[in-house]
């Protein structure tokens, strides 16, 4: 057929051909559009391929030792951390209430958070190694510009993780990647239970719960699940013990967990404690191959939510 502007049939084929293109096109944009955006959200495809910069641990281990000293030339018993933020202006959210800090911190009127400029931590003269205070410390990803770390034992209980297995298992490992690497907790013993060896020494129930027990050395333990009946209790017990040196981790929800934690595939995870904060800035600690590409797949040993 000959097109032409005067025949019917060929403004017919004109009209048809702008259907189809407007339909191919609606259905093809849109899924670019999200392809391209699952690619930049979804944290699990680039993550492990972030290195953990060397001179962020040295920031936070001279932090670390500052808070220590300071406290020991002024003669104060540090109350302990439950969370530091690290930025321009350090606070620390302290353990117990204590409105008379040593110099360079001052304190909020009801003596739960100390601060002090970054600046004045670094002219704080430093004695001796790693405060042993520290050992259980991790940093739990960034706020904006902000580092938020934790005393994982001053959390006083099981902290569980939930959310997707492939993200859970990526923040999880970078929580004990930490602990096996840091100069603040060289002598912190990492246990796990149904976790593989990835997450320390692979040990029973009963000996774990022996090791918390024990209370000899500071240390984390992983767990799969939180172990059923009165072990579970127990663990639960021995760990909200004031002063207990070990801390645990839960890779799936349970009732008797003092926090929990959602961690998600666009990098950030969630919880009431903490707000929501950027876990793939958190580089990994071990070398990774890029050749192996992301695992986003779910492991055996990390437990579906019940």
């Amino acid at each position: 057929m000959t097109w032409s502007f005067l025949t019917p049939e060929s403004h017919l084929l004109v009209t048809m051909s702008v259907v189809v293109l407007l339909a191919t096109l609606a259905l093809v944009v849109p899924t670019i559009v999200a392809l391209r955006r699952r690619t930049s959200t979804d944290a699990l495809a680039w993550a492990d391929q972030v290195r953990r910069d060397p001179a962020a641990a040295w920031a936070v281990d001279r932090v670390l030792r500052a808070v220590d000293a300071s406290c020991a030339a002024a003669n104060v018993l540090f109350p302990g951390a439950v969370r530091i933020t690290i930025g321009t202006t350090v606070r620390i959210d302290v353990a117990s209430p204590t409105i008379a800090p040593p110099a360079p911190w001052t304190a909020t009127p009801d003596g739960r958070t100390w601060s002090a400029p970054t600046w004045a931590l670094q002219a704080v003269p430093l004695a001796g190694g790693a405060p042993v205070e520290f050992a259980t410390v991790v940093s739990f990803g960034t706020d904006r510009d902000d580092t938020v770390l934790v005393d994982l034992r001053r959390v006083g209980g099981i902290l569980a993780l939930r959310g997707e297995p492939a993200a859970r298992e990526a923040l999880l490992v970078r929580l004990v990647e930490q602990l096996q690497t840091a100069p603040w907790a060289v002598g912190t013993t990492v246990l796990g239970v149904g976790t593989g060896t990835r997450t320390g020494t692979a040990v029973s129930v009963r000996d774990a719960i022996a090791a918390v027990t024990a209370d000899a050395t500071p240390g984390l333990l992983v767990v799969s699940r939180v172990p059923s009946g009165e072990d579970g209790r127990e663990l639960a017990r021995l760990l909200e013990r004031p002063g207990g040196r070990w801390a645990c981790i839960a890779v799936a929800p349970h009732p008797l967990a003092r926090w929990t934690i959602e961690a998600r595939r666009d990098g950030t995870h969630v919880s009431d404690v903490l707000g929501t904060l950027q876990w793939a800035g958190l580089g990994r600690s071990v070398p990774v191959d890029p050749a192996a590409g992301a695992d986003t797949t779910q492991r055996d040993d990390v437990p579906a939510e019940a």
